[in-house]
């Protein structure tokens, strides 16, 4: 199980992830010190009743106990030549704990940059949370990964994860920019999320989590490119709750 809060605006989230042998009315009860209680992973059971209007969330998973091979096999066959294409890039992988970023703190500035230049390239002021990311760091409950070329970083993602479930959080590159080489950036983070997956699996974990998707039916162009990794469509809850009179109005708010 992952537990963090962070601050959010005016609000203080506690967000919980994979709360496997925890209920949700456990964790209200506990009177944890949070405006917001965020579980994601719920159990479909403990969805009813009280908590019948949580959130359906859908994702695909990939099964990370699978030899290699078989999971190479089920990765869509154009992809796959992406990531042969790739090894002739002259790109570099790189994997980032809580211990790396430690010794190398500017890395994080990296990361907020790439993202805020891939957002503003959609026309968006989005920018990296630094303050929950610094609360998963100091949780050792995140991982950072990298595509690096010639000196400049081209891609990064970053997974939650605990001993037994990674899932993706957050995944930018600023190919949209004019002087960037579309083309390679795509098959780096092509060839990056195959890395991450391996990476995950030699770690001994059990399932790599893509983060979501918004339609099996019909998948728009992230959730296509997702699904061709050979992942099993899953489906669980979210339960958004209010734990404070603050939170509460909060999330009348938001549901309204």
């Amino acid at each position: 199980m992952i537990d963090i809060s962070y601050q959010k605006k005016f609000l203080k989230v506690n967000q919980i992830w994979y709360p496997n042998d925890v209920t949700v009315s456990g964790l209200l009860r506990q009177k944890r010190k949070a405006d917001i209680l965020f579980v994601h992973g719920v159990p479909a059971a403990e969805t009813k009743g009280s908590f019948r209007k949580a959130q359906e969330f859908h994702t695909c998973m990939n099964d990370l106990t699978r030899p290699e091979e078989d999971m190479l096999a089920a990765v869509n066959k154009a992809v796959r030549y992406q990531f042969r294409r790739s090894e002739k890039d002259n790109i570099e992988v790189c994997f980032y704990t809580k211990e790396d970023i430690r010794k190398a703190p500017e890395l994080l500035s990296k990361f907020s940059d790439i993202y805020k230049r891939m957002y503003q390239s959609k026309g968006s002021d989005t920018r990296l949370n630094m303050s929950a990311v610094k609360r998963y760091l100091d949780a050792d409950a995140i991982i950072f990964s990298a595509v690096w070329h010639e000196g400049e970083m081209l891609v990064f993602h970053s997974y939650v994860c605990d001993d037994t479930d990674a899932r993706l959080l957050h995944s930018a590159s600023c190919f949209r920019e004019e002087s960037a080489d579309q083309s390679m950036i795509g098959r780096a983070n092509k060839r990056l999320h195959w890395e991450d997956i391996l990476y995950f699996k030699k770690k001994g974990l059990l399932r790599y989590d893509w983060g979501g998707i918004s339609d099996f039916e019909n998948p728009n162009g992230i959730d296509a490119f997702k699904l061709k990794f050979g992942g099993d469509k899953i489906t669980y809850y979210n339960v958004f709750a209010g734990n404070t009179l603050l939170g509460k109005l909060a999330v009348t708010a938001i549901k309204v």
